[in-house]
């Protein structure tokens, strides 16, 4: 395990910084891999964007400089001139994205004359699979682009799994007597092609993140899970969706249509703009929902907020939404 993955956006800077400080003295051991935010596309922004974090990470080269979110505003060929220059002057080796279908990476590799972009990094673990139903991960495979798989154990959300799914887990889980987060975590790397990027907050945790690669599971296992996780895409009618004041993990949400257009909390891209590469038939992945106690509504949304607004925008709220629901969290 040596690639630590980190973006200018985590805790404001601060994340890079940290990193900056563990690797120091022994950076040559390291694949360093950061992000820009989807605010700072224009070419003089990705290149200052580049320099802070060069700065906060204390070093003079990343080996993987990734575009975090898309921005539809911005010319693609701006974003990516400046990563070319970025890679002539040596201040970055590889180009990766983040969060965009095939499709849009093709379109961002024909704007790398010199370069090629080597990863894409998406959500993907035993409740978000949309990367195996739309074709992506096999897409990336015969691209030869490596799949990075982000939130790879669910945001630690494990202990909230149904009967039936705990059974097999724990069954599994006996039988080669790991835990199932090493169970889980391995499941994600058994796919070819796939690169997880989990996080730990304690040296536990990440001695048991690092001896997932010492064992294998046999195939009718990965079958087993296979089965028992496969989600159901469901097509969900806007207006039978309640909005949560919250949303998943306290983010903020718009509660309006109308809040939604005017984007005052400056989400980038916004509802609007992303409405414009939706109205293009791509969604990235479905919104997830939870039943809901409301009577007058049959689901609360819980994550994908700006994906909900922006598909309303994009279709007049005609059109029902992709979602999947998450019964283990309701």
């Amino acid at each position: 395990m040596n690639l630590i993955d980190t973006a200018e956006v985590y805790g404001k800077g601060i994340s890079e910084e940290i990193v900056g400080k563990a690797i120091s003295g022994c950076r040559s051991q390291v694949l360093v891999a950061s992000k820009f935010s989807p605010e700072h596309h224009t070419y003089n922004q990705v290149i200052e964007a580049a320099e802070g974090s060069l700065r906060r990470l204390g070093t003079d080269y990343m080996d993987l400089y990734q575009i975090h979110w898309s921005n539809p505003v911005v010319p693609i060929s701006e974003t990516m001139g400046a990563l070319q220059d970025l890679v002539r002057q040596g201040k970055i080796r590889e180009v990766g994205v983040c969060n965009i279908s095939y499709d849009e990476l093709l379109q961002y590799q024909e704007e790398l004359s010199t370069s090629r972009i080597i990863s894409l990094q998406s959500e993907y673990n035993l409740y978000e699979r949309t990367a195996e139903y739309t074709g992506l991960l096999n897409d990336c495979i015969n691209g030869d682009v490596t799949f990075m798989a982000y939130s790879p154990l669910d945001q630690g959300r494990l202990t909230s799994l149904g009967s039936n799914r705990s059974n097999l887990l724990e069954e599994i889980s006996n039988k080669y007597q790991k835990s199932i987060a090493q169970i889980v975590l391995k499941w994600v790397i058994s796919k070819p092609g796939v690169s997880a990027i989990v996080s730990t907050s304690s040296t536990k945790h990440l001695v048991e993140n690092a001896t997932v690669l010492n064992f294998d599971l046999l195939q009718r296992d990965i079958d087993a899970i296979d089965t028992e996780f496969h989600e159901e895409l469901i097509h969900v009618e806007t207006n039978e969706i309640r909005i949560s004041l919250n949303g998943e993990f306290n983010h903020s949400v718009y509660q309006t249509l109308e809040q939604a257009l005017e984007n005052p909390y400056g989400f980038t891209p916004s509802p609007s703009d992303l409405a414009k590469t939706m109205k293009k038939g791509q969604i990235i992945k479905p919104v997830r929902l939870v039943p809901s106690e409301a009577k007058s509504y049959q689901y609360d949304l819980i994550g994908g907020r700006v994906r909900y607004w922006a598909w309303v925008i994009a279709h007049e709220g005609k059109l029902p939404i992709p979602a999947y629901v998450r019964n283990d969290l309701a």
